[in-house]
């Protein structure tokens, strides 16, 4: 080999092998323990078949719900804040990793010259290019620029796992708020069918009257109760139409009408795996945890950051280059060695505050998982006791309708006053619109159970 190329050629594989072997100061990532438990509380089954796993078109079978819940994804700010917030994590990765390498650059030059002697008046005129590449690089022996990109890294994982929480949250509120709306429209058509009822009670009333065998007041009674029942129906409207309004809003859209689909009762097509799964499985469905965990990998690699700023910087700065009008080839390698003399009281303030911020984020991970815990038990409990609340709605409006049928029968016979008519009215209309809530209570905790498991996401 030339002897001019020798020099530069040692110094390349030496800064070769100083990549190769140099280390990563500060830890490395270890996922901290958390006492889960073998299954959640309010599930006897432990099973590791989860509803977790099923996608949210296979849960929700109303094309109307489904195209709602697309137009979401597509649309709803949130959503699109989110995938902002994936770019923007992008982008800064992409930034660290480009530190690894070295940054080239390049000039050119060109210029015309004159120059002239006083003494003879000579006059001489020439003209210089030259072009010149530089390349400036910071060794990372210490993997302080490693360990930057494996913070942004763990920034850009957290960035899309948040974008999958919006989504499941998203999801959940759509069919939710969907719910709702059905669930107003069905106390509305129960109202109107007690209103027709009372329009008939009264009508009755006022023929009696008119027989002489019912007074003036059985017919106030019935009139003030048939306006009672009427005030329902513009509040019920109210409560569609700002529930329309919540959900264009979730749909991106402006507020206006919803179209329905499928009934109330013939939503969600339960399926054969009702099982949550086990606890250990939140830790990989529910974005939430993956998020915060991610941010703890970043806080976990800051320490290195941290730790290689206090340590010795080796750089290289080298240039090559050309005169054209000599041909003549020029370059030049030197190497800088930087290490912080004064100043190290800042330094190891900014490590002790990167292991504090991890410490918080320790604890944020394991709370975050039990806030999860939380929540599932919760939603088990809650799909439990709803059922059983509308198994008993269902006997008390049997109940109550048997109980109006025969205070009709002994009222016509005379065996019963008017109030006990309007009293078993009242007691049969609450009980059918409490039983309309609970029901929808009960569609609204299955689909809490599904986002408190991290399901739809997948």
């Amino acid at each position: 080999m030339h002897r001019k190329y020798l020099i530069p050629v040692l110094i390349a594989a030496t800064v070769v092998l100083l990549l190769i072997g140099g280390c990563k100061v500060g830890p490395n990532y270890s996922r901290p323990e958390a006492d889960v438990g073998q299954r959640y509380r309010f599930d006897s089954a432990g099973d590791t078949n989860t509803i977790a796993a099923i996608e949210w078109t296979k849960l929700f079978r109303d094309t109307v719900l489904q195209r709602l819940i697309r137009t979401g994804l597509a649309n709803n700010f949130d959503m699109l804040v989110a995938y902002s917030r994936i770019d923007q994590a992008m982008a800064s990765f992409k930034i660290a990793r480009a530190q690894v390498w070295p940054m080239i650059s390049a000039t050119g030059n060109a210029a015309a010259n004159r120059m002239s002697s006083g003494s003879s008046g000579t006059v001489l005129e020439y003209q210089s290019y030259t072009a010149t590449a530089g390349l400036t690089w910071e060794l990372d022996i210490w993997g302080k620029l490693r360990r930057a990109k494996e913070s942004e890294r763990a920034k850009l994982m957290a960035s899309r796992a948040y974008q999958q929480s919006v989504l499941i949250t998203l999801v959940a509120d759509i069919a939710i708020t969907y719910f709702n709306i059905l669930e107003f429209d069905n106390e509305l058509a129960i109202t109107k069918d007690n209103i027709q009822i009372r329009e008939q009670s009264l009508e009755l009333v006022r023929a009696k009257m008119i027989a002489g065998t019912a007074s003036g007041l059985v017919v106030a009674q019935a009139e003030a109760e048939l306006a009672y029942t009427k005030t329902q129906v513009p509040a019920l409207e109210m409560q569609i139409g700002m529930a329309e309004n919540a959900l264009s809003i979730l749909i991106g859209a402006l507020p206006g009408p919803i179209l329905r689909g499928r009934p109330m009762l013939d939503q969600i097509e339960y399926p054969e795996i009702l099982s949550p799964g086990i606890p250990s499985q939140l830790i990989l469905n529910r974005p939430d945890v993956i998020e915060v965990e991610q941010m703890l990998v970043s806080a976990n690699a800051d320490i290195g950051v941290a730790r290689a700023s206090m340590l010795p910087t080796l750089g290289i700065t080298a240039d090559i280059g050309t005169a054209f009008n000599t041909t003549n080839l020029v370059y030049s390698l030197v190497g800088n060695l930087t290490a912080p003399i004064w100043g190290q009281g800042r330094l190891r303030g900014n490590l002790r505050k990167a292991q504090a911020y991890r410490e918080e984020m320790t604890f944020t991970y394991l709370k975050t998982i039990y806030t999860s815990l939380q929540e599932t038990s919760d939603a088990l409990l809650e799909v439990k006791k709803q059922k059983e609340v509308t198994l008993s709605q269902k006997d008390l409006v049997a109940a109550a309708q048997t109980n109006f049928d025969l205070s009709n029968q002994l009222y016509n016979a005379g065996y019963a006053s008017y109030l006990d008519v309007l009293d078993a009215q009242r007691r049969l209309f609450s009980a059918q619109i409490n039983l309309s809530q609970s029901q929808n209570n009960e569609l609204d905790a299955f689909v809490s159970l599904y986002k408190a498991l991290g399901g739809g996401w997948k």
